[in-house]
């Protein structure tokens, strides 16, 4: 059975940050967004996927159609940091500053989150508290505020906000772990909303809130180390 929802969301999150989003500098995504970074998207679900397995069912692994059932859980942190390494990676091989490369292609990653947030509507609806005013996902009967419209907002904002940063002169460096904790901070705090089994905090949000506190003390040590100029680039 095809999945429309998944593939229409796919489709919206590859196509949204090439037609909107121009990277600075230029030069540091010589090929174009997608083709920089669509092997680093499949690097990285494909990675969070193996580690949601191995975590929630490692005898699963070894069965290719269960690892194909994306819906079942992705692990955003560890797909998040395969594809990171990913593009470091390319970025050595086409000899582009690692900051530089990553600061370029951090607007169009967070659009790209927020299109995937902002798609639960044609999904399984967008799950939250219940709320008089708000959404009804399939299958229930109450209407629920859609936290994740919210995430999506958020990380439209802080793509806009990363971007201007960064052509105004903000070093590479701190551009790129701007966007992670963005990321982190937004995930932090709507998994206090989102639904989970029990009181105590999810996996994912420990990972979330384990990744904002790293982020806040390596910023100030990164402030203090010289980074690659916004228009530089290696040759």
């Amino acid at each position: 059975m095809i999945d429309v929802g998944l593939l229409a969301t796919i489709a919206i999150v590859f196509t949204i940050p090439t037609m909107f989003v121009r990277p600075w500098p230029p030069a540091a995504v010589g090929g174009g967004i997608l083709d920089t970074c669509v092997g680093a998207v499949v690097v990285g679900v494909l990675v969070g996927r193996l580690t949601a397995m191995a975590i929630d069912d490692p005898h699963s692994i070894s069965n290719l159609s269960d690892i194909l059932i994306i819906r079942s859980g992705i692990e955003f942190w560890p797909g998040a940091v395969a594809a990171v390494g990913w593009l470091v990676v390319g970025a050595h091989r086409e000899a582009v500053p690692v900051a530089v490369r990553l600061a370029a292609l951090a607007p169009a990653a967070l659009v790209g989150w927020a299109c995937f947030e902002a798609t639960c509507l044609i999904r399984d609806g967008c799950p939250g508290p219940q709320s008089l005013i708000g959404l009804r996902p399939d299958g229930l009967t109450t209407r629920m505020f859609p936290v994740q419209l919210v995430v999506s907002i958020a990380a439209a904002g802080g793509a806009y906000l990363v971007d201007r940063l960064h052509r105004r002169r903000l070093p590479s460096g701190q551009v790129a772990l701007l966007a992670v904790t963005v990321v982190a901070a937004t995930r932090s705090i709507a998994s206090i909303w989102l639904p989970r089994i029990g009181n105590g905090l999810t996996r994912q949000h420990k990972e979330s809130v384990a990744v904002l506190a790293a982020s806040l003390i390596a910023f100030p040590l990164i402030c203090l180390r010289r980074s690659p100029a916004p228009g530089v680039t290696a040759q």
